[in-house]
């Protein structure tokens, strides 16, 4: 390997199966279902496989909006959606802002992969200029000043959202982050499973500077990791 290129996130062990199953029932707090919600949920490991960058969309609108942010963020791409995908993705947002019994982590995820195929590029994934799109109809901005190497500074107001690539399978960034602030103050979401079943990691635990560090390698002047650029 050369060693200026910046290795794989390495001693973060992640699993290939989900934290909790698809009928598990949603809990009231929409951060402690943001802690179980990952990518690999819902009815296509295929999809999910690649869904990182809608699963976190859905979990900044999650973490600043709540359940009910999903039915506001469906009203913001109709226009963008065939009428068949948008009576399901209405759907899917109604039943998850009921948090009754009825609201699934299954549904979540579908809601997910609904956007992720709608967006999703020629390599699989959902682009930059795509993610910024979906971040802006989702009602974020772009932090005033991105600095990859203080995440801090960059996320200096309680409900602040944004993405950051970070490399989890190879040498360059193939994986989206989401970075937030709430009124606990900073949190990382990974919307891979983690080992330890917790996907909200925030300062002073054990991964935190492993993600921190993650997100601040250096890019020989290429936009492959860190925060998503605003293009």
């Amino acid at each position: 390997m050369d060693p200026n290129m910046a290795p794989s996130l390495g001693p973060i062990n992640h699993v290939d199966f989900p934290n909790v199953t698809d009928d598990e029932p949603l809990p009231r707090d929409p951060m402690a279902a943001l802690d179980k919600l990952t990518q690999l949920n819902g009815s296509s490991a295929r999809a999910g496989a690649n869904a990182c960058g809608a699963v976190s969309l859905v979990g900044a609108t999650l973490a600043v909006h709540g359940y009910a942010g999903m039915k506001t963020l469906a009203s913001r791409l109709q226009e963008e959606f065939s009428d068949e995908n948008y009576s399901e993705l209405t759907r899917l947002a109604e039943a998850v802002s009921e948090s009754g019994e009825a609201a699934t982590y299954g549904m979540l995820a579908e809601y997910a992969i609904l956007i992720y195929r709608r967006y999703r590029g020629m390599d699989g994934g959902i682009d930059f200029q795509k993610l910024v799109h979906l971040m802006s109809r989702a009602g974020f901005e772009p932090p005033q000043r991105i600095n990859d190497e203080d995440i801090a500074r960059t996320m200096s107001k309680s409900g602040q959202c944004w993405p950051a690539k970070i490399a989890l399978f190879s040498e360059e960034g193939d994986h989206w982050i989401l970075v937030g602030r709430d009124a606990r103050g900073l949190f990382i979401f990974d919307p891979y499973p983690r080992e330890d079943g917790s996907q909200i990691i925030r300062p002073g635990e054990a991964d935190w500077k492993r993600y921190v560090e993650a997100i601040g390698r250096g890019e020989d002047g290429k936009n492959t990791i860190g925060f998503l650029p605003d293009i």
